[in-house]
């Protein structure tokens, strides 16, 4: 079936793109993600390089019977850019971006990275919210919700979708925006891949750099209790204007940390100002003085550079395992909670991530799917090793850790930070409302499920 499948495509003038199979030098190299751990051994990849290979691959493998799945950034911790014995279509030569300077919209290709995002729009002093970590799909991220530095200002990466271009199940190649279909634009905003795959995104962008004040300030962790407490006054009270991320974790071996505190634990708070640099500097100048500080980065910075900080500490080809949950507040009771958990990390590679939300974070819930918009807080267990036979102690670690943290959560995962390693209840993450709404959607474009290797929504046929 795979032989047959991949004469045919390569037999076809209207496919222009590239195949690979087992067996083939390049095939190892194809057929990497970002996350090491997993090992799924597609039957066929097929990478393509604009909307009608896309099309002409998905039209031939459901043909086929084959089972596909869809690759942008290949940066998703549970891995559903690759399957067992299928095919891959594989976005990832697919990266244009182009800024319409009259417009300020910019326009996204299917396999485009933040990198290819930020370098189109942010040296013009415009920003498309994005992520954290530059070596992530921009599409991945949007379809499931995307929440990054500057989100409590601009809102969600889906926020900020104002059209699409995608294929279908039934092979239809769609252009849709908030007129043409505003329940198709509704499920795209944070109900993940379950609609199409979407060859072009278009997104809104805001004035913004390219200077930003922005950085963190590292704590020791015996402070932590303390900084951690002052960290939460400072953020109810902090402007729109201000996003902060707040990384526990072994101090990383960066120049702007002191030697003598590298792989030791601490707390790192993290922050971006989206207005004006006097402004910035006062607005974030108490996050300095939560006790003495080791180290002091946040200052007037080139924001690509900040964009990029994080990229060092998620290296593709290590192992992940990710747990999520959002939080109505930062209590005293999880606070002690997420210092002792620091101090136990099962891996000096693994940090806890927590997230900062509200502000344009918790609007525009009637325009998207995205849950968990009344969170005030999201923390992300963010598992990392590199050994195969660690897989079992990591996993292990951050699975007790996340039960920990559930009398202190709302029981609501982030669908971009969780792992794949047994069915996930998507239908818990929205509202019964909302959930049936999707599933009508997915009626509609997918009845036969054919995007299935996701965060699934199944059909309700």
């Amino acid at each position: 079936m795979t032989a047959t499948l991949t004469k045919t495509l390569g037999s076809l003038d209207d496919f222009r793109g590239t195949l690979c199979v087992p067996g083939d030098p390049d095939y190892p190299r194809v057929r990497a993600i970002w996350n090491g751990q997993v090992a799924r051994e597609p039957a066929l990849i097929a990478t393509c390089h604009d909307a009608c290979d896309v099309r002409t691959v998905l039209r031939h493998a459901v043909d086929a019977g084959m089972v596909t799945a869809v690759r942008g950034g290949g940066h998703n911790v549970a891995g559903t850019a690759l399957c067992d014995g299928g095919v891959v279509i594989d976005l990832s030569a697919m990266r244009a971006v182009s800024l319409d300077p009259a417009t300020g919209r910019v326009r996204v290709q299917g396999g485009a990275t933040l990198a290819d995002l930020d370098h189109a729009t942010v040296p013009f002093a415009r920003v498309a919210p994005a992520g954290i970590v530059t070596t992530t799909g921009v599409g991945g991220l949007t379809l499931g919700g995307g929440v990054g530095w500057t989100t409590r200002r601009f809102g969600l990466s889906c926020d900020n979708l104002v059209a699409v271009r995608l294929v279908t199940a039934a092979g239809d190649y769609l252009s849709v925006d908030d007129e043409r279909d505003p329940e198709l634009m509704w499920g795209l905003r944070g109900g993940g891949g379950n609609f199409g795959i979407v060859t072009e995104f278009e997104f809104a962008t805001h004035p913004f750099g390219p200077v930003a004040v922005a950085g963190f300030v590292v704590y020791r962790l015996d402070d932590g209790p303390a900084v951690l407490r002052g960290y939460r006054q400072f953020a109810a009270a902090a402007p729109e204007e201000v996003t902060t991320i707040v990384v526990l974790r072994h101090a990383p071996p960066a120049p702007w940390i002191p030697v003598d505190q590298r792989g030791k634990p601490v707390v790192m708070i993290g922050a971006v100002h989206t207005g004006s640099i006097q402004t910035g500097i006062e607005a974030l100048r108490p996050v300095k003085s939560l006790a003495r500080p080791v180290a002091d980065t946040m200052w007037p910075t080139p924001f690509l550079a900040h964009q990029a900080v994080l990229d060092a500490s998620n290296p593709a080809g290590h192992r992940y395992y990710w747990k999520s949950d959002h939080l109505a507040e930062l209590n005293d009771e999880a606070i002690d909670l997420l210092v002792e958990q620091t101090a136990q990390l099962s891996s000096p590679d693994s940090l806890i991530g927590i997230f900062q939300l509200g502000g344009a974070a918790a609007r525009g819930g009637e325009r998207s799917c995205f849950p968990s918009r009344h969170a005030r807080f999201m923390v992300n267990y963010a598992t990392h090793w590199t050994e195969a036979r660690e897989d079992d102690l990591h996993r292990q670690w951050t699975r007790d850790a996340i039960e920990a943290l559930a009398p202190y959560g709302l029981g609501t995962a982030y669908v971009n930070f969780t792992a794949d390693d047994a069915p996930m209840h998507v239908e818990t993450l929205y509202s019964t409302t909302e959930f049936s709404r999707l599933v009508t959607l997915k009626n509609r474009l997918d009845p036969d499920n054919v995007f299935r290797n996701n965060h699934n929504i199944r059909p309700s046929a």
